[in-house]
């Protein structure tokens, strides 16, 4: 053979070689960056039908609870205060309009109703049910389609017979949820499934081909889990094999209810991006072939040096710096299309990635002072986060402990700090169960807001309700509070109603939203009037309220700052 052919035949291999080698590590350093974007997004989907379904549920069982505890009042007292404030506290809830009290050993089965509540009767607890809510304080069953029966225990008083309240779960409207995160998967084949302490399904997507009800035990992305898994709020990943075809999915406990959230997919369509480049690096070593047989007798760097190039763009893809990715001086060929396909593949994993990590943030920063509704407001961006302020009709309530002073001095720091952070947890979940915002918390004081930035018309008759259920709740907590620290505590309240500036005040660095004006004044310093555990408001506010408060007239106050009197009311416990 002579030289020429040789010399051909050897660049050859000398330039096809770095072709291989550079598709083989095109395509490692590259799976390890898809990969771990899907299971982000898989995560992020499986912890936002966790937090939804936590937080309907928990909803529906906090009311449950203050049914539970009134019936156990009731049956404590022997009288009727305990039945008054079960319909008391079904007219102010919005999670529940109906609950059943059950006896089961003396056959007793009561339903309580909202006044103008419809539709069918809470369903009857199971003896699974009730076990479970003996065990953990609530228990869960499925009792229809569509519907789940939430069970927690009723205060047991002396050898008395266990009582319990049964209150009814929407499952049809997480089985729609399902359905919607499921298509955020355009290219389908996703099942999502919501399993219950039994590894029950509680719902699921209507694409999974699973039934509500149907044991989940033996689903394989499951089966795959070592034992303990479940225990732990992580997330939890699980590769497997279902019908012979390969799936990646993820579990995510919560631990709250016993329940877990499941979502699985096939891996030829996770990873589809992987499938397309490896078409498209068998497309380049054949293209590369032929170009090397035409131009290795005339330089073999016009071959590598593009494919060099491709591997260096791989690496920093396959660390993640997506802003250095650059393609440049490629040829126009199936080099040159990689090139443009790896470019785009950077800049869509850029994109979700910056999306997620955006989400995740805006929403574990902004739950912890705003409501559910604000907070998705500003994270699909309705609502401007920019300087200023605007006027609007709000309604301001100030809660502040009474004494702090003398209970902080008496006890370690620690301690204090400990209390108060169990308070504004309580406080602030009761703003948001009756959608107002925290707008910040003073001292030993909080401060909420409601008509913004949302308006809403029943804005007043939301602060009072509200400020009923601090005090009602405050009660409950008071005992384990004094037993645990050796304090009682009190609370003082003032609302007050009307117009105020809200908005972002502050810097670019640095903002804070906020409510300014009069209105806010004159709450505080009704707040400072108030007696130990009584609600004050002001004429305004009991105006906007409506009859549906018991607000007796105090008189007119002269409040410090103002000129003229303040008509103020004073909510009546009972």
């Amino acid at each position: 053979m002579k030289l020429l052919p040789k010399t051909i035949a050897l660049l050859s291999v000398l330039t096809l070689a770095p072709v291989g080698l550079a598709v083989v590590a095109l395509l490692d350093v590259n799976r390890e960056a898809v990969v771990s974007t899907e299971r982000t997004l898989q995560v992020s989907i499986v912890s936002e039908v966790a937090a939804g379904s936590v937080g309907a549920v928990l909803d529906a069982r906090a009311d449950a609870q203050a049914v539970a505890f009134a019936l156990g009042e009731a049956a404590r007292e022997k009288g009727d205060g305990g039945l008054v404030a079960v319909r008391a506290i079904l007219a102010t809830r919005t999670s529940i309009d109906a609950a059943r009290f059950e006896v089961p050993t003396a056959k007793v089965s009561t339903v309580f109703k909202k006044s103008d509540a419809v539709g069918a009767e809470p369903p009857s607890s199971t003896e699974g049910a009730r076990a479970e809510a003996d065990k953990s304080g609530v228990g869960f069953a499925i009792v229809g389609r569509g519907l789940g029966a939430l069970v927690v225990p009723i205060p047991k008083r002396g050898d008395g017979a266990s009582g319990y309240v049964t209150v009814p779960v929407d499952l049809a409207a997480l089985n729609v949820t399902l359905d919607g995160l499921a298509a955020r998967f355009r290219d389908g084949g996703a099942k999502l499934v919501v399993l219950d302490a039994d590894r029950k399904i509680v719902a699921t997507d209507s694409g999974s081909g699973l039934t509500v009800g149907a044991d989940g035990a033996s689903l394989p992305i499951l089966t795959r889990l070592g034992p303990g898994s479940l225990a732990n709020p992580a997330a939890v990943v699980s590769e497997h094999a279902e019908r012979g075809e390969r799936m990646v999915g993820v579990v995510k406990p919560v631990p709250e209810l016993s329940w877990a959230v499941a979502l699985w997919r096939p891996e030829s369509r996770a990873y589809a991006a992987l499938a397309a480049m490896k078409q498209k690096g068998l497309f380049a070593g054949v293209g590369a072939l032929l170009l090397a047989l035409v131009a290795s007798v005339l330089s073999a760097g016009r071959i590598t040096s593009p494919v060099l190039a491709l591997s260096r763009v791989a690496k920093v893809i396959g660390a993640r710096r997506w802003r250095d990715v650059k393609i440049e001086g490629l040829p126009r060929d199936e080099l040159g299309e990689l090139g443009d396909e790896l470019g785009k593949m950077a800049h869509e994993l850029e994109a979700s990635e910056e999306k997620i990590a955006e989400e995740a943030r805006l929403r574990g920063d902004l739950s912890r002072f705003l409501s559910k509704d604000l907070v998705t407001q500003i994270v699909e961006g309705k609502h401007s986060l920019s300087l200023g302020g605007s006027r609007a009709k709000v309604s301001v309530l100030f809660a502040d402990v009474v004494s702090f002073t003398p209970l902080a001095e008496s006890r370690p720091p620690e301690e204090v700090v400990a209390l108060l952070n169990e308070l504004f947890s309580l406080l602030t979940e009761i703003v948001f169960r009756h959608d107002g915002t925290v707008d910040k918390f003073i001292g030993d004081c909080l401060m909420a807001v409601w008509g913004a930035p949302v308006p809403v018309d029943d804005h007043a008759a939301r602060a009072v309700a509200a400020a009923e259920d601090m005090l009602r709740f405050l009660e409950n907590a008071s005992e384990t509070w004094e037993k645990k620290y050796g304090v009682v505590v009190k609370l003082a309240i003032g609302i007050n109603s009307g117009e105020a500036i809200v908005g972002n005040v502050g810097s670019d660095k640095r903002m804070e939203y906020t409510v300014i004006g009069d209105t806010v004044n004159i709450a505080a310093r009704l707040e400072q009037i108030a007696a130990p555990n009584q609600i004050l408001v002001a004429g305004e506010t009991a105006r906007l309220a409506g009859d549906g408060f018991d607000l007796v007239p105090v008189g007119a106050r002269k409040l410090t700052g103002k000129v003229e009197e303040v008509q103020v009311f004073a909510l009546d416990q009972g």
